[in-house]
């Protein structure tokens, strides 16, 4: 499914994905989330996408796991609980050895999930390096405060003819920073009495693999092959 996203091929990657959720491996059933989740090759459904990273989820897939407990974190496709989001977010492999209330915990990955989500969806192609290092910001739930611990390389722009300068194509803090407040904002708003000082760290998530699929949905929709029910798969022309 990676190689033909990366290819522009939604068809062929949209194939890969058998209708029956429950016949999905892991891994394919993580990606057919993270497709509708996001747009990528698909309409927007969040909340096919949570039957998605559930079955992905129940067969051990990590990402997957992270994912489903920020669903529930949201409340999308499920009831609302950073209670059980937390202990689905542990499952996944936050705060392993339990240092954090499980509640704080789901708050936590809830946000971070939805900061990747919106790094992925926003940020321009090659933004970070793929391979170059982790996004991890450290978290207190108590307090809101957020730092940044480590980055990924940021990609550079083409040099223009006649010049050898190469500058950033983004202002790294200033996008993950913009982010989280966004996250934040769209997270139902946490119990203070549930939450704790301890900081956690998080990974985030910002691997733009599949966001070339959007791009090609893009196209196929400029060129006016119907508009499609949520969830529907973009088959593009015969």
């Amino acid at each position: 499914m990676v190689i033909a996203i990366h290819h522009g091929d939604c068809v062929g990657a949209v194939k890969l994905v058998d209708p029956e959720i429950s016949a999905n491996d892991g891994q394919t059933a993580f990606l057919a989330g993270r497709m509708l989740d996001e747009g990528v090759c698909v309409q927007k459904d969040p909340v096919t996408a949570t039957l998605y990273f559930a079955r992905a989820a129940d067969v051990g897939n990590k990402p997957a796991t992270i994912d489903y407990g920020a669903k529930i974190g949201l409340g999308e496709g499920t009831d609302q609980s950073y209670e059980r989001a937390g202990i689905v977010c542990r499952t996944g492999g936050l705060d392993p050895d339990a240092k954090v209330p499980t509640y704080a915990l789901g708050y936590a990955c809830t946000v971070g999930a939805v900061a990747g989500e919106r790094l992925r969806e926003s940020l321009p192609k090659g933004a970070f390096r793929s391979n170059a290092g982790t996004l991890v910001v450290a978290f207190s739930p108590a307090s809101g405060a957020m730092s940044i611990k480590s980055t990924p390389q940021v990609g550079v722009a083409q040099t223009s003819t006649g010049s050898n300068l190469r500058s950033p194509l983004i202002d790294a803090p200033q996008e993950i920073n913009k982010a989280w407040r966004e996250a934040v904002t769209a997270a139902p708003k946490p119990d203070p009495a549930h939450l704790d000082d301890e900081t956690i760290l998080l990974p985030i998530d910002v691997d733009m693999t599949l966001e070339l699929g959007r791009e090609v949905l893009n196209r196929l929709d400029s060129r006016n092959f119907g508009t499609l029910m949520r969830g529907d798969f973009v088959q593009g022309p015969p």
